[in-house]
């Protein structure tokens, strides 16, 4: 078992003995290099991984198009959330930006978990909790904000992403075309 993730869960939940036994036993240490695929549309996303080290994006295309909907690192948690929740199939990619050290739970693992551990089931909630929060504030963010507020917030909110992420990645994330962000940085003097 990872030690990164077991002292990540405990920032949230006392861990048992039983309760870390049970995480080394369903938990499966994957690598993923620069440019590859964690997941494809058209498939089942049956994984949810912590990420050790690396970035990973989840996109969508609309044609020939790529939409940006979010940006994981280390210490965070990545899946194709429509179609680990409900069981099928979506048109989400999650693709590596740098190589990734990932820690995968199977989802009937993750599941038995939750029942076994009640401790667990409440990990559970806070994350799902912390996403819709992420994803509630970045949907105001883009509908109410100025292109410099959005900017400003992401710089805020993720620094350590902020010069990692590909310029085009990030304006499509931002919800501007990337001479929009061009002007943003300009005028907030960051290159």
């Amino acid at each position: 078992m990872s030690h990164s993730l077991i002292t990540h869960i405990k920032k949230f939940i006392p861990l048992s003995n039983a309760l870390q036994d049970r995480l080394t036993q369903i938990s499966k240490p994957n690598t993923l290099e620069k440019g590859g695929f964690l997941h494809r549309p058209g498939r089942v996303c049956e994984y949810t991984y912590f990420i050790e080290a690396g970035l990973l994006r989840v996109f969508y295309k609309k044609g020939k198009k790529e939409v940006t909907d979010n940006f994981c690192a280390e210490n965070e948690w990545i899946t194709s959330i429509y179609s680990f929740m409900k069981n099928v199939p979506d048109n989400c990619y999650i693709e590596a930006l740098e190589t990734s050290e990932l820690i995968g739970i199977h989802i009937q693992d993750l599941e038995r978990c939750f029942k076994d551990f009640p401790e667990m089931e409440r990990f559970g909630r806070m994350l799902i909790s912390n996403y819709f929060l992420q994803q509630s504030e970045r949907i105001i963010s883009i509908q109410f904000h100025t292109a410099l507020e959005r900017y400003g917030f992401f710089q805020k909110t993720s620094k350590h992403k902020l010069y990692r992420v590909p310029l085009g990645m990030l304006a499509s994330y931002l919800g501007m075309s990337q001479e929009t962000l061009s002007r943003v940085r300009a005028a907030k003097g960051t290159f």
